[in-house]
């Protein structure tokens, strides 16, 4: 039964009649199944514990992993009930929850609003979008959940076992700001079990991006939030190691080109002193 409402819901939101190229018209689609979308895409994220990975990606999901407004509503609520019933409170992560959230990475990665310069680049709008990052961000339950059995409790001490996901969103699409945005939130959650080595990595490479992004984050808060990050994992593994401090010296110079004062004052602070010069780094 499953399987068949996969293939009638694909059927519904993408009739193999339509022509491809008028997929995103609005003037034929159905407008009756948000509800439907949500719904099923909760059943889902039950159903795929227990069946095997081939059956979940291939039969389940694969089929809504197009670029479709309609069938990314079903991905985004997949994804997030997924994280709260699988991630958030489970006592054990399936095995196949992280590969499932890796595929729903793929689709975000391939997502039009993506491409670099492209109109209105890493500008994300809508619904469906949004909560689809904010799950693969694990920032998708706004208040403290107590009862859960990681991260949404505020035990982040398991985070590596996302890493992975919050990496390749990071790495790939950090220049977007609503992407950074959700970043910055996951590290203030996070803390710091949040390791310095992988937030270095990952803004830089988010940062030797930017100019991807049409605006380059102007007229946001981005720069100073992440100036406030770099200070507070300096002085959380002070005195820092020479590789840490050279990858957040780095992260200082992008935001200083960034227009933001803090970082300047922040270079001089006693964590990078006797550091090798930022512009140096720069330059590799």
């Amino acid at each position: 039964m499953l399987f068949d409402l996969v293939a009638w819901t694909k059927e519904s939101l993408l009739p193999s009649w339509r022509d491809k190229k008028k997929r995103n018209r609005s003037d034929d689609r159905r407008s009756d199944l948000h509800e439907w979308n949500a719904a099923f895409g909760d059943i889902l994220a039950r159903t795929a514990p227990f069946v095997t990975l081939d059956v979940a990606r291939n039969s389940l999901l694969a089929p809504f992993l197009v670029e479709d407004e309609e069938a990314l509503s079903v991905v985004a609520s997949f994804a997030d009930k997924l994280v709260c019933r699988h991630v958030f409170d489970a006592a054990v992560i399936p095995a196949n929850a992280i590969p499932l959230l890796d595929d729903c990475v793929t689709r975000v990665l391939n997502d039009s609003v993506f491409q670099p310069k492209g109109y209105r680049a890493g500008e994300v709008r809508g619904f469906s979008m949004p909560e689809l990052i904010k799950a693969l961000f694990f920032v998708n339950v706004e208040k403290h959940c107590p009862g859960a059995a990681r991260f949404a409790n505020g035990n982040w001490s398991e985070i590596a076992t996302i890493m992975p996901i919050i990496n390749r969103m990071v790495r790939n699409i950090g220049w977007s700001s609503y992407v950074m945005g959700r970043y910055i939130e996951l590290h203030k959650r996070a803390g710091q079990a949040f390791q310095i080595s992988a937030f270095g990595s990952q803004v830089n490479a988010a940062l030797g991006a930017i100019d991807n992004a049409e605006e380059r984050w102007t007229g946001t808060v981005l720069p100073a939030r992440l100036a406030a990050i770099v200070q507070r994992q300096a002085d959380w593994n002070f005195p820092l190691r020479t590789e840490d401090a050279q990858a957040l010296l780095k992260i200082l110079d992008s935001l200083i080109d960034l227009g933001d004062s803090r970082s300047a004052a922040l270079e001089q602070t006693e964590a990078f002193k006797g550091v090798q010069g930022s512009a140096e780094l720069k330059s590799t």
